[in-house]
């Protein structure tokens, strides 16, 4: 594990931040001052190539398994990448545990920018000797993982661009286009609705304090972004699935999905059930869905049939748990994994599809109906003034 250290060196009389690779925090600490220097902190290194395997970890997968595919030995394949991303890369890291005789498995365990799943998928492919099928299966996980995410990235898109536009629209006719028209109406004798004087004043208001709306956009982008810091995008989340059940039902399913598609991988890969929700609970996003893996590989390692131990746990319906009953009878139980876990995608991108089919027109008539109203209200009374002269 790659260690950061602010040290203090007697020789150059100058702190220092030196970057070290070592097993361990104390091992780190004992290896600089055997060197001389005093130690004043010392974290784990945030890793660049750590942040690149988060980011393209599919592109990663799929580049080692061709080259193992061509025919090159797993050390051959590193180095050959290791050549091409340059000196201190992740490749080199791996490289020089492989080179102390470390299992690949064990390797990328202790670089820590790799997810359990994989170091697992791997660990099981050095039973079999098959690590492109291993790194095969991850893909085809990511894959499935990564298409979920992108259908619900895509759904929340056109919504977020409809109501921009929307508030645009409405700023602009609200700073330029009323003014002109309370000018108008102030120099003429004609009557206005009390709708139209309500939309004048506060168009009039704005225009006394130009810096409201700077500020609420300054206001609502600063909340957006400490919003998005640290864990707070999962607590107001939580917050909402808590308050909303239909939407609370539809992360279910996807959570579902990726929990039966990673246990089936794991399971093709040799691990036994008890040994696959072990590594699953790392896939839990709530440490609720984490307890309750817990607590079915608990009553399983005590000799619960597994249908019956995830019915406790509360993770199958009525279905999921007829496909897990006849998976024990029948022997292939990864199969009846991954077919729990597509019946549970198909039912979360079905939600999502329908939800962007009602939403997007909901907001476009929302829209429609604000900047529609608007024009309304500022032209009405021109009618009446032209019937006046008239």
């Amino acid at each position: 594990m790659r260690f950061e250290s602010q040290s203090f060196d007697p020789g150059s009389r100058s702190v220092s931040v030196v970057v070290i690779d070592a097993g361990s925090e104390q091992e780190a600490r004992a290896r600089l001052e055997s060197q001389g220097r005093k130690v004043l902190s010392i974290k784990p290194a945030p890793s660049q190539a750590g942040r690149a395997v988060q980011a393209e970890l599919a592109l990663l997968c799929r580049e080692l398994r061709a080259l193992l595919q061509a025919g090159l030995s797993v050390v051959e394949a590193l180095d050959a990448l290791a050549a091409a991303a340059g000196p201190q890369s992740l490749y080199e890291s791996l490289l020089v545990r492989l080179r102390e005789g470390k299992a690949l498995s064990t390797a990328m365990a202790d670089l820590g920018d790799f997810p359990p799943l994989l170091v697992a998928s791997v660990r099981a492919s050095e039973r079999t000797s098959d690590l492109p099928h291993a790194l095969d299966a991850y893909i085809r996980f990511d894959d499935m993982v990564g298409a979920l995410r992108r259908k619900i990235v895509s759904a929340a898109l056109y919504p977020m661009l409809v109501v921009g536009l929307g508030s645009v629209i409405a700023v602009f006719l609200l700073m330029v286009v009323v003014p002109r028209f309370a000018k108008l109406y102030g120099e003429s004798q004609g009557q206005v609705s009390w709708a139209t004087r309500a939309l004048l004043a506060f168009s009039a208001q704005l225009a006394l304090r130009p810096w409201l709306v700077p500020s609420a956009i300054v206001v609502i982008l600063g909340g957006l972004v400490w919003l998005a810091r640290g864990d707070r995008p999962r607590r107001v989340l939580a917050w909402i699935l808590a308050r909303v059940s239909l939407l609370n039902n539809q992360v279910e399913h996807f959570e579902r999905a990726r929990l039966f598609e990673a246990m089936a991988l794991l399971i093709r890969g040799g691990y036994s059930l008890h040994e696959a929700l072990g590594v699953c609970q790392s896939l839990a996003t709530q440490p609720a869905r984490s307890a309750r893996l817990a607590m079915v590989s608990t009553r399983i390692e005590h000799g619960t049939a597994a249908s019956q131990a995830f019915a406790a746990g509360g993770l199958t319906d009525a279905v999921t748990e007829r496909l897990m009953r006849a998976g024990e009878r029948g022997g292939e139980f990864d199969r009846v994994l991954g077919a729990i876990a597509e019946r549970h995608r198909v039912a979360f991108e079905t939600f999502v599809d329908r939800a962007t089919r009602v939403v997007e027109p909901v907001l476009l008539l929302g829209v429609a109906l604000l900047v529609g109203g608007m024009v309304v209200l500022l032209y009405m009374p021109v009618f009446d003034i032209a019937a006046s002269v008239q």
